[in-house]
This record gives structure tokens, C-alpha cells and sequence, in this order.
């Protein structure tokens, strides 16, 4: 846990919050808190900050809480991502909020296990479970909001196509092994703009799929030579598009642009 993150109704108008159950289990059994030691903590979608320990009990910590006055930017990506196997979902949950996603929308495919979606991983609660675990360890106060879609082409043409519609035209890639293009080289990616990237199952996305996505304007790109399983994907893609924008911010600032 390298941030502590709270519920804003959690602190009372004077500064003051108390944790327990897994929180309180892990300060005190993990980290062995004491009395007086000081805290990075964070409020869900919103400051960041630090807190004291007031006191400690077996099954909860007081803490007194002071806030920075701003919060810190939302992530700039939407991830839509192909059911993984149940074991690797919750992998899969945290590695997305710890790097920093805006939206996790989880959707069905023609090469996705039908009993996936009776997994009781897909439940909303052991998603926002696993999505805050991420957040605590990427220091991130931005909890993805999180979505399961159990049929893609609806999914695709009643809430993905108006949304993309109202955004300000945000930058879409589509994963794909045998794309010849690489992430780098599909667009310059800024800081701050906006992106939707999408990741398919195991088995890839068919052909039927990937024209869908082209539709919408996706356009498909290779994370490297070899074909990676999801959780390395979905980590391999984050990484790249952030590498993208601080080489681009660089360039910016010195008089060029993009990512080489």
C-alpha cells in the first residue's frame, strides 16, 4: 500500500478519519503503524495528502487528515478490454488502476468463455475491490469506473459510437499481433490527450471484430514481435502509450513533436 486511500464522507469537517477492516489490517499488521507516524493518503477522485496516526486499537486507526488543495489530473485513457480468464481478471483490474485508467469497460467476444461471466470476479464489488488494491499501489487517487458488457456490437454501436461522437476526437487503437504498425508509429500521442485503446481475448479478435473497431475508427497496432497473454498486454499497451507522451512533451519543449 503506498497510498492510503479514503471515501470523502470518511473525513469529518475537522480533519479527522478512522479505517478498519482491511485497511486497518494491513497499517497495523503490515506496515505496523504507530502512534505519531505519518501517512501518504489520498481522497477517491480527488487531493492527495498526508495523515497522522492518532491512535491505534486492534481493529482500527484514527488518523488526522490534511488535504493539498487541488487534485491531480484523470488519467487520459479509456481501456476496453476482452474478458480474460477469471484468475487473470483480478491481475489484470489492478495493473490497469495502478497505471492509470480513466474507464475499464469489460466486454464479451467471439473467443471469450461463455462461463466467464458467471465468475464471481465480474461482479461489480470484486472489481472496485481489485481497482482500488491498483490505485493503492500506483499512488493514484483516480478509481476507474468500471462497466461488463455481456454482447460487443451493441456494446460498440449504442454506447461506444455515441460516445466517441461527444469527445473531442480522442486517439483509438486497437491491439493487434499482426498490425504492421507499432503504437509509436499509429500517431503522436500528447500529454493529455485523450485515448481509447482496446485489448482482445487470448485467442485475438475475429475478423467480424476488428472491422467493427475499424469502423468506429480504431486504428490496430502491434506491441512488439511476440503475441503477449492479456495481463502482459494490457501492461505492455499502458506503458507504451505513457512512454509516447513524455518523449512528446519533450520534443514539444524542445521544438519537435511525437513519439520517435
Amino acid at each position: 500500500m503506498n497510498l492510503l486511500l479514503l471515501e470523502r464522507a470518511e473525513i469529518d469537517p475537522l480533519g479527522r478519519a478512522r479505517v478498519r477492516e482491511r485497511r486497518a489490517e494491513h497499517l497495523i499488521g503490515v506496515l505496523r503503524i504507530r502512534v505519531g507516524d505519518e501517512l501518504r493518503i489520498g481522497v477517491i477522485g480527488g487531493p492527495m495528502g498526508t495523515a497522522t496516526v492518532a491512535q491505534v486499537a486492534n481493529d482500527r486507526v484514527d488518523l488526522e487528515v490534511r488535504l493539498l488543495a487541488s487534485s491531480p489530473p484523470p488519467p487520459d485513457v479509456e481501456l476496453i478490454l476482452a474478458v480474460p480468464r477469471p484468475k487473470a481478471l483480478s491481475r489484470v483490474v489492478q495493473h490497469a488502476a495502478a497505471l492509470g485508467v480513466r474507464r475499464l469497460d469489460l466486454v464479451n467476444a467471439w473467443r471469450v468463455e461463455k462461463s466467464y461471466f458467471a465468475s464471481p470476479r465480474l461482479d461489480l464489488p470484486a472489481l472496485r475491490h481489485h481497482a482500488l488494491l491498483g490505485c493503492e499501489q500506483g499512488s493514484t487517487t483516480w478509481l476507474p469506473e468500471i462497466r461488463v458488457h455481456q454482447l460487443l456490437l451493441p456494446f460498440l454501436m449504442n454506447v461506444l459510437g455515441p460516445r466517441l461522437a461527444q469527445a473531442p476526437s480522442p486517439r483509438c487503437l486497437l491491439a493487434h499481433p499482426e498490425s504492421e504498425q507499432y503504437v509509436e508509429e499509429a500517431a503522436p500521442i500528447g500529454p493529455g490527450e485523450a485515448t481509447v485503446v482496446a485489448i482482445g481475448p487470448e485467442g485475438g479478435w475475429i475478423t467480424e471484430e476488428l472491422a467493427s473497431f475499424t469502423e468506429l475508427g480504431f486504428v490496430p497496432v502491434a506491441l512488439g514481435r511476440g503475441v503477449l497473454r492479456v495481463e502482459a498486454a494490457v501492461t505492455a499497451l499502458l506503458a507504451q502509450l505513457e512512454l509516447c507522451r513524455r518523449v512528446s512533451a519533450r520534443k514539444s519543449s524542445d521544438g519537435g513533436f511525437g513519439c520517435p
